[in-house]
C-alpha cells in the first residue's frame, strides 16, 4: 500500500533528525523509506500550513516525491475577547444552518415520492438516504435552499477568516515550521 505523511517540525530542527523519524515510521509500518526530501530553503515562508500544504502539492511530480516547505503556525496564540467573539458567531450561524437544513430536508417533504429535477426519476422518499438522488447524484432540495446553505457556509467562512486574521495580529504566538511530507510503500 502507498502510505503518504506530513509530520510539522520547528524550523530550527536538525533535518537528519527528522529524516531518521522518518525511516523509524516507515520500517516499522512498512518497507522503508526510499528518500531522499527536498528542503525548499528557497520558497518564502507560506502563510499556514494549509498553504504550505497546497504548495508541497504543487511541487510534488508523483509517487515518492518527498518535499518540505516552512509555514507560520499561530497555534500557541492565546484567544483574545475578540477571537471568542467571533467563535460564538461562528456557533451561532452554524446551529442556525443546522436548524435550516433540518427544516429543509426532503425527508420532511409530505408527498410520499420526490423527483428529480436532473434525471427524472421518482423517487420514494422514506427510501433516500441523504438530500441527493441516489441514480444522478443532484440535490434533491430547491435552489433556494441550496442557495440559502451556501450563504451560511460564506459566513462561517468568512467569520473563520477573520478569526485567523485576529490569531495573526499576536507576533509573539508565530512560529516558523516545517511541513515535511514523505511517501513508502507498505
Amino acid at each position: 500500500m502507498h502510505n503518504i505523511g506530513y509530520i510539522s517540525e520547528p524550523e530550527n530542527v536538525k533535518r537528519d533528525w527528522v529524516l531518521s523519524k522518518i525511516v523509524e515510521e516507515a520500517n516499522q509500518e512498512g518497507d522503508g523509506y526510499s528518500g531522499p526530501i527536498k528542503w525548499h530553503d528557497e520558497i518564502p515562508v507560506q502563510e499556514n500550513r494549509d498553504v504550505a500544504e497546497a504548495k508541497i502539492k504543487q511541487l510534488d511530480k508523483g509517487w515518492y516525491d518527498d518535499h518540505a516547505v516552512r509555514y507560520y503556525d499561530y497555534s500557541s496564540a492565546k484567544p483574545t475577547s475578540k477571537m471568542e467573539t467571533i467563535r460564538q458567531r461562528i456557533a451561532k450561524i452554524n446551529d442556525q444552518k443546522m436548524k435550516f437544513v433540518e427544516q429543509t430536508s426532503v425527508r420532511k417533504f409530505k408527498a410520499d415520492y420526490i423527483g428529480c429535477r436532473e434525471c427524472g426519476s421518482k423517487l420514494r422518499r422514506d427510501k433516500l438516504r441523504n438530500e441527493h438522488c441516489p441514480l444522478c447524484g443532484k440535490d434533491l432540495r430547491a435552489n433556494s435552499t441550496i442557495e440559502k446553505i451556501k450563504d451560511y457556509d460564506k459566513r462561517i467562512n468568512d467569520c473563520w477568516a477573520s478569526f485567523e486574521a485576529e490569531k495573526k495580529k499576536q507576533k509573539e504566538a508565530k512560529k516558523v515550521m516545517w511541513l515535511v511530507k514523505y511517501e513508502y510503500h507498505s
